[in-house]
């Protein structure tokens, strides 16, 4: 593969053809102007600040298996060449090492069907640790994992998000 086309967090290091990519997303009732200005600055404030630790929680419904796990989120300023969108590129990498993948992915904003919500999507891709063996546990589990993960960290931005809506709602409610 064409050293151009890696994502970013394994174009330095080790990387092998075995990715896995996913994609979440989550809706959020909140208009997409002003989602998509919410998290601009959510985004922007934490990409100013060092990597933040970040615990996050998949909870699996096989037998509600609980896996936490802290990892170094990083947010970056992305690049859309239509200038439709404001991508913001999102990685992290597990802390304190082991055998959990690094991430690499793009966040992104868009309106929902009706204008009146937003859906928040986090598209990327990594490399199951462990070569072959962890390809197969990937498939099998390892997957689902992620996707949680996923989820996760999509409803913790949507939380900081919602929280300004919801103060600004309340602002304009109780003005005369």
């Amino acid at each position: 593969m064409d050293a151009s086309r890696r994502p970013n967090s394994f174009a330095g290091g080790r990387y092998d053809e075995c990715m896995a990519t996913i994609t979440e997303s989550l809706h959020v009732p909140c208009p997409y102007v002003r989602a998509k200005s919410y998290l601009h600055e959510t985004l922007s404030e934490a990409a100013k600040n060092a990597p933040q630790p970040l615990q996050l929680t998949a909870t699996l419904p096989v037998a509600d298996v609980q896996l936490e796990k802290t990892v170094l989120v990083h947010y970056a300023k992305g690049t859309d060449p239509m200038h439709f969108d404001e991508p913001w590129n999102v990685t992290w990498e597990p802390r304190p090492g082991g055998v959990y993948p690094s991430f690499s992915g793009t966040l992104t904003v868009r309106a929902d069907e009706d204008y009146t919500g937003s859906i928040l999507e986090l598209a990327g891709a990594y490399a199951p640790p462990l070569g072959v063996a962890g390809a197969l546990f990937d498939k099998a589990l390892g997957q689902k994992i992620a996707s949680v993960t996923m989820g996760e960290l999509l409803a913790k931005i949507a939380e900081r998000m919602m929280e300004r809506y919801e103060r600004e709602e309340a602002a304009k409610a109780s003005a005369p």
